[in-house]
């Protein structure tokens, strides 16, 4: 007996809404899906918009034009990339999107007079990205603090600074520009890089969300006080692992100062330095909570560990893996 018409036609009518609906409700979703690293990125060259690269002349127009003429798509990631050469620079800003490309026998060289830098104090940073989402630093080449350039007088102890405090904001000597920073930002990846000769703290992660940081060098000279590895304030979901930190004070630094910081992972590291390889505080206003050390390598340094706990914060932290080389004297 033939099956009636009408009913057949009803479900493949019904079927063909059901597949529009899947459709569309896919298409909505896609549009909203946020990718903060596009497997695809698109790429910018800094010479091509004026870089010389020479050493000797300020890029920061160009790099800065390049930084701006990257598209602002969720969907897209914007490398600015850094063919060899070595690229004199006051202050960059980094905008939502944007990866620094520093390739291969590149190097970003951050300038070494006031005023290279902006007049905020809280601005000082050779490369600086505030409130801004998918951001980082890679390419395998190098960003240089020029921290000798910041020395006033040489001491085998420990260096006199420059000090640029002429507004009491900043204490005695401690009034320098630091090299990275991210301060408010989400989705920060800083790999496959080296960062050297910071004239201040190296590497600083503020208010940060998601930050993962992998595979950096980091050089600091040993008589240069203050010159930090990385400091991590007040921020949460931070993976640190195959770093390699040798510098003249703190090498890792978490610090609360006006909020909690929690699941920090430091993993497979090799430190030393002539201060604290791995220093709590000491700004500990708020909480360290979830905080994980595992494999760390830390040699001819004055301190392993040092917790200076002791503005009001508790802590949960787990240390599983330490490796510590004590070298006494003679």
């Amino acid at each position: 007996m033939a099956t009636p018409l009408g009913p057949l036609l009803l479900q493949l009518f019904l079927l063909i809404l059901l597949l529009i609906s899947i459709h569309q409700s896919h298409s909505a979703t896609a549009s909203t899906i946020h990718l903060p690293f596009s497997i695809y990125p698109y790429s910018l060259s800094v010479t091509d918009f004026g870089a010389t690269g020479d050493g000797l002349h300020y890029d920061t127009a160009a790099i800065q034009s390049a930084i701006k003429a990257c598209p602002t798509s969720h969907h897209t990631q914007c490398h600015v990339t850094f063919p060899p050469g070595t690229y004199l620079t006051r202050t960059l800003f980094l905008k939502s999107g944007v990866v620094l490309d520093i390739k291969e026998n590149a190097t970003l060289l951050g300038g070494t007079k006031m005023e290279d830098y902006p007049k905020e104090l809280r601005e000082w940073y050779v490369v600086v990205a505030e409130n801004a989402s998918d951001v980082g630093i890679t390419g395998g080449g190098v960003v240089d603090g020029h921290g000798l350039g910041f020395v006033k007088r040489f001491n085998e102890r420990k260096n006199v600074m420059v000090s640029w405090n002429t507004t009491g904001a900043c204490l005695g000597d401690e009034c320098r520009p630091r090299l990275v920073g991210f301060i408010d930002c989400k989705n920060v990846r800083v790999w496959n890089i080296t960062l050297t000769e910071p004239a201040y703290w190296c590497l600083h992660i503020v208010r940060c969300e998601n930050t993962s940081i992998h595979d950096v060098s980091i050089y600091g000279n040993f008589n240069t006080p203050n010159n930090d590895g990385i400091d991590i304030e007040d921020s949460n979901n931070t993976v640190i692992t195959r770093c390699h930190i040798d510098t003249g004070d703190d090498a890792i630094c978490p610090k609360t100062y006006t909020g909690p910081l929690y699941n920090l992972t430091v993993t497979n590291c090799w430190i030393r330095t002539k201060s604290s390889a791995i220093k709590l505080g000491s700004a500990s206003s708020f909480n360290f909570k979830g905080l994980i050390f595992d494999n760390i390598t830390i040699v001819q340094s004055h301190r392993g560990l040092g917790l200076q706990i002791r503005d009001g914060g508790n802590t949960h932290i787990a240390f599983l893996v330490l490796l510590i080389e004590f070298f006494l004297n003679d």
